[in-house]
């Protein structure tokens, strides 16, 4: 330290001239850090969609989930597989162990795709889900016009729109949701084809084999060659009229003959709603994973003006999510903690040193200790979020501590130096004599962070940023004091004279304090233990929570129909529930998406749908009610909708928690086992005790049942009177009832799939089912119900998989209680089902609760070691055990008002509040450091040691008010913030606040009685 400080005032214009080198260095830095709103808590997963047209769930599970999960099983670092079976879908999450490389997932479970293609049933078509992440969703709009239909907007978005902006950098994929997708219907009549002896799959046949280009090679013509090709692509729907199907009597049978061939809408899966106006189509942007948001949507964004002028007049683009806006409110919710937490700093410190230039000396490191932060983490590759950021702000009073006790050190020793030593031989002595205690409290701080990246899963995402970041400040915090303000001091100090430094009213005060203090030690540990008590016995009154909602300034709602809800209904129902919404002053948009999109990232049928409402900020003035206060009364609003079942999330929360667990609540109750019915009871009855239990909200049961079909079941013995097989009876269901796309037709840079059918009257009930005419191999015809039952029955909707176990879930929303108290009920209360479950079943719990219990486990342990490691590094600062226990001794009293500051303001404990306890003990370590070695300095002098206590406390009184100050002070913005993201910061502030409080309060009394009676036995001892 001596070395560093001497080298520094030595070179002080190099030193300076480094600071200002730093300062634009750390602005080039922070504008090329990559931003985004928080950090990307995302697992490391593949995820796999498998499109199955026509099959109901159970086929979709017998015949392509489980063989899928079969042949992705054993893949090494897989910790887990998820599935779920809808009517022609299938979708697997293969979750991989967090530092497996995500390319070499993929490279892996599209190895063993291959193999089990061979497996799947014909027309399966499998793809991996988009490179990215729960963030991944960066930027929405919507269609809209007047003039074009809802078939014109979406072949626009899938042919003008998704490619453009696909071709920008780091945007992955351009996902597609709602309108018509175009196709050419080609509608055989049935009664034409028994006349001319023709069935379907002839039809299909002849228009594949018609709709085709070839090529011819060349033909050389003296010194030149041409190129021969057969042009026979179908180009209109009139090509595809004229193509021959047979012929009589010389007489071509074409297929304008036997079909009516139109242009119609493929049978879609989702819809897209908006501000209760009707139906729209949505794009949406996805980011490639680990790529700048920022970036990406400032890309799209300026490409935006481009496609809109390729676009018809009469269309319009309207972006109702602009992941930008909520990088900026959180940007803006820690810059302005920064800001005002600077300023309060600079005033505090003003008011302590009373010398404007000193004050501005200890402020200036501020701004250099943000641009050195900020160069740091671009070198770490940290991004700049609400949580990196977040670690800067909580640690602006921090990251002063070490330059406010250099400063105040040399301001003291100035005004009290001896008239024949230079004032640069005055500030470099009183430099060396606090540079070991500030690199040990600095030293201190940082250690006590480490643990915190021991954290895994959701947790460690989030605080890793915030602790690295914390570290990395307060690494330059002490390089700034140590090199810099030694250096600046020998500047802007020089009106700093000799003469004594007089007391304050404040330090009178207190020393009348401390004096009773010493000469009652009994009393004052006694009443010192009697709050310690108090405090512990505070601790479980806490609730326990896993971290406070972020807000996202929008609502996400998830509503549930009946199974068998068919699109246009749920559409309607949309509908009306935007307009019963979007009067509201606090709403901006509402955006409802029903069913699936292009790529089925989120499986919904059509009996669900997702509503966004976008709301405006809230100010101190606007009047407008904040998000809690708009859940309940939207909540109330969409009660008086019938038949619709609610849950309420946020747009990032709803994804994120889907992606990673597949759970979308607080809290799911998972019950395993082979049979659905059984499954589906049990989770019936768990349903029945949760909303028993005060604070559940959005109690649900997975809608795994309901969905009506209609069955067409071979009669083996009429089909083998007839000559024919199973294999006749599913042709005409999977292409005259269901239909089969033949051939595409090209539209220039368009394609546009022919599909091959049944008209709608002869496929739109059971009895015209029935009446559907086989061809026998003897040349006659026989209706399918006489060789096939027909009926409806009522079969699974959804069939959901976790590591190969059928599962069915019921999940809940916990408000108006904690998490902690409220699982424990449940698991009490549910504790006499799980007993009596039959053989093979069993139940798991989900959801952030399930993050809970993880965090806290990891947090008990590395806690303890957060301490251990402290108490080490005092032992290597004091040289001995007594003066390392005396500090420790410090951590009870900042528990002290940090339990009581969450128990007033009404608080849980959680993992971010964990964290604030963890931060506050490096603080208060640090705060008793300083004061126990320059007790141990006074000591040495061969003061008594009475003496010693009171002369040190008066000294360091000063430094240690201000450092407390400063860090309260600092932080309080975070108390008052309204902004994205503050309130999962307000509980670590919280903590921190109202430790310190008590931590400096007993720490300037507690602490020095508690040594003052330590080291008198320790005389005593000696004396004897």
């Amino acid at each position: 330290m001596n070395w560093i400080v001497t080298l520094a005032l030595k070179n002080r214009a190099i030193a300076l001239l480094g600071a200002a080198i730093l300062a634009v260095a750390g602005v080039l830095a922070w504008q090329q850090l990559p931003i985004d709103a928080f950090p990307d808590v995302s697992n490391t997963q593949v995820m796999v969609l498998s499109e199955a047209p026509g099959l109901a769930p159970l086929d979709v599970e017998q015949q392509v989930t489980f063989p899928l999960e079969m042949e992705l099983s054993g893949l090494p670092q897989v910790t887990g597989v998820r599935s779920t079976s809808k009517s022609g879908l299938s979708q697997l999450v293969i979750v991989f162990e967090d530092d497996a490389d995500i390319y070499q997932a993929r490279d892996m479970v599209f190895e063993r795709l291959m193999r089990a293609a061979e497996e799947l049933p014909e027309g399966v078509e499998v793809e991996m889900g988009p490179l990215s992440t729960g963030l991944g969703e960066v930027y929405q709009y919507t269609l809209e016009s007047e003039t074009h239909d809802a078939m014109e907007l979406r072949s626009l978005q899938d042919w003008v729109i998704a490619p453009l902006l696909r071709s920008l950098g780091d945007v992955n994929e351009v996902n597609s949701f709602g309108g018509f997708v175009k196709q050419v219907h080609v509608e055989v009549r049935p009664e034409d084809l028994r006349k001319y002896g023709l069935t379907i799959h002839e039809v299909r046949e002849a228009l594949e084999a018609s709709n085709a280009n070839a090529g011819g090679g060349y033909i050389v013509d003296g010194w030149t060659q041409a190129n021969v090709r057969s042009v026979g692509l179908a180009t209109t729907p009139a090509d595809l009229e004229q193509v021959v199907l047979m012929a009589v009597d010389g007489t071509p049978v074409t297929v304008r003959e036997v079909a009516d061939v139109t242009i119609g809408p493929a049978v879609r899966q989702g819809a897209v709603t908006r501000d209760g106006e009707g139906e729209a189509v949505a794009g949406m942007v996805i980011m490639l994973r680990g790529a700048n948001a920022r970036d990406v949507v400032n890309r799209v964004k300026e490409t935006m003006p481009r496609i809109e002028l390729a676009l018809p007049e009469g269309v319009r683009i309207h972006t109702f999510y602009d992941r930008n806006d909520l990088v900026q409110a959180c940007i803006g919710t820690v810059g302005n903690a920064l800001l005002v937490g600077g300023l309060l700093v600079a005033l505090v410190l003003l008011v302590f040193l009373r010398n404007l230039r000193a004050a501005a000396l200890v402020a200036l490191c501020l701004p250099l200790t943000a641009m050195a932060t900020f160069l740091l983490m671009g070198w770490q590759g940290i991004t700049a979020n609400l949580m990196s950021l977040g670690g800067l702000a909580i640690s602006i009073g921090m990251v002063a501590d070490a330059s406010i006790v250099v400063v105040e050190n040399v301001v003291r020793r100035l005004r009290t130096r001896d008239p024949d030593r230079s004032q640069i031989d005055t500030i470099a002595a009183a430099v060396r004599e606090v540079a070991r205690p500030i690199a040990f409290s600095v030293s201190i701080v940082v250690i006590v962070m480490v643990p915190l990246l021991t954290l895994t899963g959701v947790e460690g995402k989030m605080f890793r940023p915030l602790a690295l970041t914390m570290m990395l400040a307060m690494a330059s915090s002490l390089a700034v004091a140590l090199i810099v303000m030694p250096a600046a001091a020998t500047l802007l100090l020089r009106n700093v004279h000799a003469g004594e430094d007089r007391p304050t009213l404040l330090a009178g005060t207190y020393l009348a304090l401390l004096d009773r203090a010493l000469a009652r030690p009994r009393r004052t540990l006694g009443l010192t233990a009697v709050l310690l008590a108090i405090s512990l016995a505070v601790l479980p009154l806490l609730g326990t929570e896993f971290m406070p909602v972020m807000d996202e300034g929008a609502i996400a709602i998830n509503a549930v129909r009946l199974s068998d809800a068919a699109i246009d209904g749920s559409v309607k129902t949309s509908t009306a529930m935007e307009k019963m919404l979007i009067d509201m002053p606090e709403v901006e948009t509402v955006v409802s998406k029903t069913g699936r999109a292009l790529v089925s990232e989120d499986p919904m049928g059509p009996d669900q749908t997702d509503l966004f409402i976008m709301l405006r900020r809230p100010s101190l003035f606007s009047g407008l009610r904040n998000r809690d206060q708009m859940v309940e009364a939207v909540s109330e609003k969409l009660s008086m909708v019938p038949g619709v079942r609610l849950a309420f999330s946020q747009p990032i929360a709803l994804r994120v928690n889907e992606l990673i667990s597949g759970i979308k609540t607080d809290l799911a109750v998972k019950v395993f086992g082979p049979d659905l019915d059984v499954c589906l009871a049990q989770a019936r009855a768990v349903s029945g005790v949760l909303q028993g239990i005060d604070g559940a909200e959005d109690v649900s049961v997975q809608q795994v049942t309901g969905l009506t079909q209609v069955e067409v079941q071979p009669d083996r013995r009429a089909l083998a009177r007839h000559h024919l097989n199973v294999a006749d009876i599913n042709e005409v269901v999977e292409t005259a009832i269901g239909g089969q796309v033949a051939t595409t037709l090209v539209e220039g840079q368009r394609r546009v799939d022919v599909t091959v059918r049944y008209p709608q009257e002869a496929r739109d009930d059971p009895d015209a089912l029935r009446r559907i005419l086989l061809s026998t191999p003897d040349g006659d015809t026989v209706p399918l119900g006489q060789v096939a039952r027909i009926a409806k029955v009522e079969g699974p909707a959804e069939i959901s998989r976790e590591n190969g176990v059928r599962r069915v879930t019921v999940e809940c929303n916990i408000r108006g209680r904690d998490l902690g108290s409220y699982v424990a009920e449940a698991q009490r209360k549910l504790a006499d089902l799980e007993r009596d479950l039959p053989d093979g079943y069993w139940l798991a719990y989900g959801g952030t609760f399930e993050n809970q219990q993880r965090a806290m486990a990891r947090l008990s342990v590395v806690v303890p070691v957060a301490i251990g490691l402290i108490f080490l590094l005092l032992l290597s600062a004091f040289g001995s055990p007594r003066g390392a226990t005396l500090v420790i001794s410090n951590l009870p009293f900042a528990l002290v008002g940090g339990a009581l500051a969450l128990l007033a303001l009404g608080i849980p404990l959680s993992v971010s509040a964990a964290v604030g306890f963890i931060a506050l003990f490096g603080t208060a370590v640090q705060n008793g450091t300083v004061l126990v070695t320059f007790f141990e300095q006074l000591r040495k002098e061969g003061r008594p040691i009475h003496e010693v206590v009171r002369r040190g406390c008066e000294l360091r009184l000063r430094p240690l008010l201000m450092t407390a100050t400063t860090t309260v002070l600092a932080l309080t913005p975070m108390l008052f913030a309204t902004g994205a993201g503050a309130d999962i910061q307000r509980p670590l502030a919280v903590v921190v606040i109202g430790g310190l409080v008590s931590a400096t309060a007993l720490t300037l009394v507690v602490l020095p009685t508690l040594y003052y009676v330590v080291m008198r036995r320790v005389e005593a001892r000696a004396g004897d």
